[in-house]
């Protein structure tokens, strides 16, 4: 009895023992026999499924599982106990178990069999592992948030270890280079990605910076390389990564792609450079206003324009006016500014200035408002022209023109001598006939001789009066004075000149028809320029209708008007002018006659467009050509 008394002893004292050891465990231990039935289950279990030991014990393990795995448990351990093939005993796996409310909770299981003399028994043991799964799903959700940030980032993300080899790259950093993420990390970065000509250069100065001989750059430029060759502008920001005892440990680096801005930036700064080139050679200056804030900005060139010191402020349009402005121009000025600035129509002026230095010069002004923004934040643009050279040259080409068209009027006035003498000649010699008749007849003294001898000589008066007219036409058209801009009666000048042409025409035997408007408005012209015009085309005429053999169809003069403009035509039956030689027609130079200078056309030319008129040509119909020039009417001129 002593014996079996130790061995119970024994046994009840190994059953505490393990119970002890059992609930010293911080997991769950729970101990099941060959069929499954539950012998222990210590505190840490008891404690995680919220059953009592005295409830659990006999019943079988699966009710601390869910289904599927409960329905499952009884068919796996029939099939280990007949095949000893274990899939969880022995291995160790995470499971979902099952509390006494019900409720479920991811666990780490691991089963191990408990092997002796009798059937067979098992120790599980299970780990709660909702907080480490909750902790890892935690860690996944700000890993992957993380992640999320470095590839919604538009500038390139990088890490390096010492080595140069990369450790982390964002998704624009893959963009940029052409390579997926597993094909970088872990490899060298300046292999992957720089010029091979920059390698040995940029790995040394990495290896200088994380050993610390060195700052790292706050900013610095660099290209880098994609896999086809093409190269991408990056500015660099890079600071060094240490690890807890301080030590280098590599380098992170954010990366913007400023290739598309550099191009911006280089292209503005050519954009720039040609502007104000183009203004010192134009001499131009370029100046802005803002008025809500009175804002003011000059080009450099409307500095060296105004001759002013480009260190002190610019100047405001009041304050330009009222020191630079010439003193003669500057109400003109004046007006013409606050009107632009009521209407916000463009402002555009010619008006003289006194620069700084005492130079006077001439300028164009040209000034808007930009977009036609609210009163209160009006942007005005304006440009400052120095037009004085210009001003000298047109002044210049005016002369040059006025003494050619007086050289023109004098060659045909040459070309018209014999006609003239033969007009002049004709008075000349009647008044020579009726001197001497009269003289006969007052040698008589009787009555009905001085009769006639008054009759004689009020004819001596009158051909003196024709040959005056004529004489007074020539010294009109030949005189070389300034032009004289003012209003004209186009219809009586054509009249007085039909006088001086009617002698050239009756020597080429040519008669001239005049269809004249009864009324017509005035034009604002030069009547010595339109008289040139109109008898050069009038001469032309002329010899068309020689060379054509068609004297008796003659020429005809008209004036008429047509909508806002005067327009004035010398119709001829000649030959026409040729379609070769249409546009030609009015080239210096150019003529389609044996001994022509070229020169007349062209001047009639040049003095119709300085009158801001048109000169042309068409058929006239039934044969010929008919030149005509047009002139607008003064109140069109007004209204414009």
């Amino acid at each position: 009895m002593d014996g079996i008394d130790t061995t119970v002893n024994l046994i009840s004292r190994a059953e505490h023992d393990l119970q002890a050891f059992l609930d010293a465990t911080v997991d769950a231990a729970i101990v099941s026999n060959h069929i499954g039935v539950i012998e222990a289950f210590n505190k840490a279990a008891e404690q995680m499924f919220g059953y009592p030991s005295n409830e659990i014990l006999g019943k079988s393990v699966s009710v601390l599982m869910p289904d599927p795995d409960r329905s499952a448990h009884a068919d796996y351990m029939n099939a280990y106990r007949s095949s000893g093939q274990a899939k969880i005993i022995g291995i160790g796996r995470e499971v979902l178990a099952q509390r006494s409310n019900g409720t479920r909770f991811p666990a780490h299981l691991a089963i191990g069999e408990v092997k002796g003399p009798g059937p067979r028994r098992f120790v599980a043991f299970i780990h709660d592992i909702s907080i480490r799964n909750a902790a890892l799903t935690a860690l996944k959700m700000e890993r992957d948030r993380a992640q999320n940030y470095l590839d919604l980032a538009q500038v390139i993300l990088l890490a390096i270890d010492p080595q140069c080899r990369i450790t982390l790259i964002n998704r624009k950093g893959c963009e940029l280079l052409g390579r997926p993420e597993v094909d970088l990390l872990g490899k060298d970065w300046f292999e992957a990605s720089a010029p091979h000509r920059d390698r040995s250069a940029a790995r040394a100065l990495i290896k200088n910076v994380l050993s610390e001989q060195m700052e790292p750059a706050a900013y610095q430029e660099s290209a880098i390389q994609n896999a086809t060759g093409e190269s991408t502008l990056i500015a660099w920001r890079s600071t060094v990564l240490h690890d807890a005892n301080g030590h280098p440990t590599g380098l992170l680096s954010s990366g913007e792609d400023i290739t598309a801005r550099r191009h911006a930036q280089d292209a503005l700064t050519r954009n720039t450079t040609l502007l104000l080139t183009a203004e010192t050679i134009a001499g131009l200056g370029t100046y802005e206003i803002h008025e809500a804030s009175r804002l003011l900005f000059w080009s450099p060139n409307l500095y060296t324009l105004l001759g002013c010191d480009p260190s002190l402020p610019p100047l405001d349009m009041p304050d330009i006016t009222a020191t630079l402005v010439h003193p003669d121009d500057r109400t003109h000025v004046k007006e013409q500014w606050h009107k632009f600035l009521v209407s916000e129509n463009r402002f555009d002026v010619e008006h003289r200035m006194i620069l700084m230095d005492g130079t006077l010069r001439t300028v164009h002004s040209i000034a808007q408002i930009q977009d036609h923004r609210p009163a209160n934040s009006r942007v005005i643009i304006g440009t400052l022209h120095d037009i004085t050279e210009r001003k000298r040259a047109d002044e210049e080409a005016r002369r040059n023109s006025a003494q050619l068209a007086h050289v023109g009027r004098l060659s045909t006035m040459g070309e018209m001598a014999a006609g003239l003498a033969h007009e002049i000649n004709q008075p000349l010699a009647a008044i020579a006939a009726y001197a001497q008749a009269a003289l006969r007849l007052l040698d008589k003294n009787n009555a009905d001789a001085l009769s006639d001898a008054r009759e004689a000589m009020q004819q001596i008066a009158n051909q003196a009066l024709r040959a005056g007219g004529v004489i007074q036409s020539l010294r009109s058209l030949v005189k070389n004075k300034e032009i004289e801009m003012r209003p004209l009666d186009m219809r009586r000048l054509i009249i007085d000149l039909h006088t001086l042409a009617a002698v050239d025409a009756h020597a080429s035997d040519v008669q001239i028809k005049l269809a004249l408007d009864n009324a017509v408005p005035p034009v604002m012209a030069d009547a010595i320029q339109i008289q040139q015009v109109l008898l050069n085309l009038i001469r032309n005429a002329i010899d068309a209708t020689v060379a054509a053999r068609c004297q008796s169809k003659g020429i005809t003069v008209r004036c008429e008007r047509l909508m806002n403009e005067l327009e004035i035509s010398v119709s001829d039956h000649g030959s026409g002018v040729p379609t070769a030689v249409a546009e030609q027609i009015f080239d210096q130079f150019f003529t389609t006659k044996e001994k022509g200078t070229g020169l007349g056309l062209s001047i009639s030319h040049s003095i119709i467009k300085s009158h801001n008129g048109k000169i042309s040509c068409r058929d006239t119909p039934g044969g010929g050509a008919t030149f005509y020039f047009s002139l607008p009417l003064i109140q069109e001129i007004s209204a414009s």
